[in-house]
């Protein structure tokens, strides 16, 4: 099957039916796509490559890739709480298979409808050869209005630190793959890895009570350092307010959770920063949208200052970075 019949059967989904298809004005089809920005909204954009063996196992199932590859994209948006408005896909096989195709197609789709994100265009390329593997580049767009933006240099010394959902799930759920069987607490902790939870309407309502936040994709302590050297101050995270999920400390013990909790990747939660009045706006909202929310710490003067019982926590895992001997997330 040649390039331009893969795009047209597997990937031009249309932009009907979208809550942004009014700001679509040209899609698939064209040399580029046409979007259209709100007047006082600024445009925000964001790209995520995976590639395979260093961001995803070779035997994943085409579906749960596909929906993973757009939501960590997401993520991002909903870290700047920004509001979807298109994407694109770059793509590159080793070779097309029809079966594989059709399920990561399906599966693409039914996210790009779950975030009300269009598909707008991309690419679709074979390797050089049949072992090059799968490569799969989504850039997503969005709109924010500029009093509303999340960024992650604007935290103030004494705000509270929260995040959403668990921590540390995902990187428990890798010493997971290959196993023949998983009991219930495993099985949960394998989907929070291979599909995320995204509060992205969750995180456009927060603007109202923050301006500063981060997703959580390499690991807690290493995203939250993100914002204190950005915003010249520091951190105190108490341990004992970390969200450990049942499933995790069952599976590893209190200890090894809170480590993964600290330094594990692939949660994409939100680390986010507000002022001690919010307290009760921001939890009232959480239950608005079904979303956990816990306070873990807050913005110091400088420094990180990871405390459990009022002692300083040794960390004995590394956060994720690229360029180090790494791979599978």
């Amino acid at each position: 099957m040649a390039e331009f019949e893969v795009i047209d059967k597997y990937f031009n989904f249309g932009h009907s039916g979208f809550n942004t298809s009014k700001r679509v004005i040209k899609s698939i089809g064209d040399d580029c796509a046409i979007l259209d920005v709100p007047k006082k909204s600024k445009l925000v954009t964001s790209t995520d490559t995976l590639i395979e063996g260093v961001h995803f196992f070779s035997d994943v199932a085409a579906a749960d890739l596909a929906y993973k590859a757009l939501a960590v994209n997401v993520s991002d948006l909903a870290a700047m709480g920004a509001k979807p408005l298109a994407f694109t896909l770059a793509i590159t096989l080793p070779e097309t298979d029809s079966s594989w195709l059709s399920e990561f197609s399906r599966s693409l789709k039914q996210a790009s409808k779950q975030f009300d994100i269009p598909l707008v265009g991309g690419d679709t390329t074979q390797g050089y050869n049949a072992q090059s593997g799968i490569s799969i580049t989504i850039s997503v767009f969005g709109t924010v209005k500029k009093e509303k933006v999340l960024l992650r240099d604007t935290a103030k010394q004494d705000q509270d630190i929260w995040i959403t959902g668990y921590l540390g799930n995902a990187a428990a759920a890798l010493a997971l793959h290959g196993k023949e069987r998983l009991n219930e607490q495993q099985k949960y902790l394998w989907q929070q890895l291979v599909k995320p939870s995204i509060n992205h309407k969750f995180s456009r309502k927060l603007t109202k009570y923050c301006q500063c936040a981060i997703d959580v994709s390499d690991g807690l302590l290493a995203d939250l350092g993100h914002i204190i050297v950005q915003s010249k101050v520091g951190a105190k995270v108490n341990v004992e307010a970390l969200p450990l999920s049942d499933a995790l400390i069952d599976e590893v013990g209190i200890e090894e959770a809170r480590q993964y909790a600290l330094t594990g990747g692939d949660d994409y939660q939100l680390c986010f920063v507000a002022d001690r009045k919010w307290r009760n706006s921001i939890h009232n909202l959480a239950e608005r949208y079904d979303v956990s929310v816990s306070r873990i710490g807050k913005i110091v003067e400088q420094g990180m200052h990871i405390i459990l019982e009022d002692k300083p926590l040794a960390i004995t895992k590394n956060s994720w970075q690229h360029f180090k001997k790494q791979s599978c997330y």
